[in-house]
């Protein structure tokens, strides 16, 4: 009995020195080490492929009526059908001020890390990741800009901005033959207009701030570049003011437009949407707006529709175009395949490039050009700008010349307070002391 004791005593030790010996089994992901244990930790991106589950990026975007769901859907299709590693959520931006949406998520660490319009906030440093060589060295030259000595934002396309549409049924009924050339000619037009029962213009308010400042992005920015070509930099060195004649005598211009009663009565009220459908279905005459309306309406084949440069009171011979740049947050976890996104999208796959080109009426901004099949509309639109010279967009401007963040928005308020009559002199000193106190609390923040 003894013996037989033994024998099975040595049986388990054998046994156990094998088990300890051996390699460790395989844990399942749901039998995984807890977050907090130190011994397990490691990046987000590593422990999901490890596991062999895709990366979830996210990607703030915004719509329109050429930015729809299904748009934004089919690149996603696109991206996650070639890329199957990674996923794509897509975050919409809400509300009147898209760069307030995004300090919003910035205040509350939610920051996508993919933003489609990341313009505004490359002013503030440290919000987006420096873009790798091999993706900028993609894209023209000027077009890519440098903040606080780091490439951060990636140029997805170019946009043709705002100028004159007008309705040529109404245009021919008040005996208009063709389109005004000069500001005399554009305000006896309207006159005609009037005289024809017809309301010459409309624009809109309401929670659409912007949609209310398209005169000073299509004519006023216009007639400040001729008068002042390096004015940003000489606005912030503090050698001109926003409170100049220039500036005073084109608003003041635009702003007898809205006294005279040439402004569809119900404009401050109307969101965008819906003072291009009022437009679109005859409330008005003419409408300010950008490119992107051409490309909607070349889609639905409509053929009443015709744009023209907005005259000045001093002339126009020169316009403007805004570069749509993209970012990644600096505090994503998934960098490599935000950048992944960002390279696919945006030229990696050119027919998804295309796409999204096509969409809103961009051009491409890649050294090799990619083209699509443009219709009339916007082919009229883009040919009205022959023989003038291309300026920056004041508010716009990227890089050590760019003004503070929030100008825009201040800006497109003052706008609005000028459409409703607020004295223009009054409002653009208002412009100088905000920029000086925004000037400062950037001053601050950056210490």
């Amino acid at each position: 009995m003894k013996k037989l004791l033994c024998l099975v005593v040595a049986v388990l030790m054998v046994a156990a020195l094998f088990a300890a010996c051996a390699p460790a089994a395989e844990t399942p992901a749901s039998e995984a080490p807890a977050e907090g244990n130190a011994a397990s930790e490691a990046p987000a991106e590593e422990s999901e492929a490890a596991a062999g589950e895709p990366v979830t990026i996210t990607w703030s975007v915004f719509e329109t009526n050429n930015y729809t769901p299904e748009f934004y859907q089919h690149i996603i299709d696109a991206f996650e059908a070639d890329n199957p590693d990674i996923k794509i959520e897509k975050v919409l931006m809400t509300g009147d001020s898209r760069m307030q949406f995004q300090k919003t998520q910035l205040a509350a660490g939610t920051f996508s890390d993919v933003t489609m319009e990341a313009n505004d906030l490359a002013n503030i440093e440290g919000v987006y990741a420096e873009v790798p060589e091999e993706l900028i060295s993609r894209f023209d030259d000027a077009a890519v800009v440098e903040c606080f000595g780091q490439k951060t934002l990636i140029p997805a396309g170019k946009q043709y901005r705002v100028q004159c549409y007008y309705n040529k049924d109404q245009f021919a009924e008040a005996g208009i033959a063709e389109p005004p050339k000069t500001w005399d000619e554009f305000v006896e037009a309207c006159d005609k207009l009037v005289a024809a029962g017809k309301t010459p213009l409309i624009c809109g308010g309401a929670k659409d701030i912007w949609a209310t400042g398209l005169y000073w992005t299509s004519t006023a920015n216009m007639d400040v570049m001729q008068e002042y070509p390096n004015f940003n930099r000489d606005l912030l060195d503090g050698k001109v003011k926003w409170a100049n004649p220039t500036i005073s005598e084109t608003l003041k211009a635009w702003q007898s437009l809205v006294q005279a009663g040439y402004y569809h009565e119900g404009s401050m009220s109307f969101s965008y949407t819906q003072a291009s459908e009022e437009f679109l279905n005859g409330a008005a005459a003419m409408m300010l707006d950008g490119s992107w309306l051409a490309v909607q309406e070349d889609a639905k084949g409509n053929e009443n529709l015709g744009s023209f440069i907005m005259p000045s009171p001093g002339g126009i011979n020169t316009y403007c175009t805004d570069i749509q740049y993209w970012g990644v947050s600096n505090t994503s976890e998934n960098k490599e395949a935000a950048f992944r996104f960002v390279d696919y999208v945006l030229g990696g796959n050119p027919e998804i490039y295309a796409y999204y080109l096509q969409a809103d009426g961009y051009g491409s901004t890649t050294k090799e050009p990619v083209e699509y099949e443009r219709g009339p509309i916007i082919t009229e639109f883009i040919a009205n700008y022959d023989g003038m010279t291309l300026v920056p967009e004041i508010v716009k401007v990227k890089g050590d010349d760019a003004l503070p963040a929030g100008t825009q928005d201040f800006i497109d308020k003052s706008t609005q307070s000028m459409f409703a009559g607020a004295d223009v002199d009054a409002e653009l000193e208002k412009w100088d002391a905000e920029l000086a106190r925004m000037l400062e609390a950037q001053e601050a923040n950056a210490e």
